[in-house]
């Protein structure tokens, strides 16, 4: 037996109009008996690996003015639709996403997760939340039914990996020492971005900004220091829209 949930895909799919409504205002439709008064996603940003799997969740939550009606005589459908769009894109999908909605208690909260997957795009992402109703059985247009619509947001980032060496190790002082490392994203070099580089004496409590560096074609950012003192060396890159910030540190003896 086919799910209710496929079977209200396969209802839409077959009406003309039913893709319209779904990515344009739910409002053009009869409105359902309760309203959408908001909605609410779990973190505003996630960081992901491209290459990692569908292990992290999106989880959205709906509050309506009331529970949607149960799933009872003269009602095919009654579900939370998510509708997602991804970075760059202009137009709503006509499909809803799969993330699947579940009443808390018997209260008007439903709760909903969405997979994440390291190949989803980085970028800004929208959410468009309605409450559907479809009569059944379905004949037309008229049989869908449309709560009002809110929208909210998330980001999907990539991990920044930097490394970093101070050498030689142990030097003596009023010698020079290159601290150097990578800077890479998902494995990949990122080039041409200011790679800042901070000093904390042994026993102090602060850190002080010693010089920037800029990474190259391959990742690799290198920058000469005069040794005056023991201590830490810490690189800092800052990230920038779709990636995260990243940090390192290597501890350095003066003689």
């Amino acid at each position: 037996m086919r799910s209710m949930r496929t079977r209200l895909f396969a209802a839409l799919a077959a009406l003309p109009l039913a893709a319209g409504l779904l990515a344009a205002s739910p409002a053009q439709a009869e409105p359902a008996p309760m309203s959408l008064t908001s909605i609410s996603v779990s973190k505003p940003s996630f960081v992901l690996s491209g290459k990692a799997g569908c292990t992290t969740v999106a989880t959205f939550t709906a509050v309506f003015s009331e529970p949607l009606p149960p799933m009872s005589e003269g009602w095919e459908a009654s579900e939370v639709i998510l509708n997602l769009l991804p970075p760059g894109a202009t137009r709503w999908p006509s499909r809803p996403s799969l993330a699947t909605f579940q009443q808390v208690g018997t209260s008007a909260t439903y709760r909903g997760n969405l997979p994440l997957c390291g190949r989803n795009a980085p970028g800004a992402y929208r959410a468009k939340i309605h409450g559907f109703l479809m009569r059944g059985p379905t004949t037309s247009d008229a049989d869908l039914l449309f709560t009002n619509a809110l929208e909210t947001s998330f980001s999907i980032r990539r991990p920044a990996k930097l490394t970093l060496n101070a050498a030689p190790e142990p030097v003596r002082k009023g010698k020079k020492l290159t601290a150097k490392g990578t800077l890479k994203v998902d494995g990949k070099a990122l080039t041409g971005v200011q790679v800042k580089i901070y000093f904390k004496a042994a026993g102090a409590t602060t850190w002080t900004h010693r010089g920037t560096a800029v990474t190259s074609k391959t990742g690799a950012y290198s920058k000469k220091f005069t040794a005056t003192r023991t201590g830490t060396w810490k690189a800092v890159y800052a990230g920038a829209g779709t990636r995260t910030s990243a940090s390192a540190a290597d501890a350095v003896k003066v003689k």
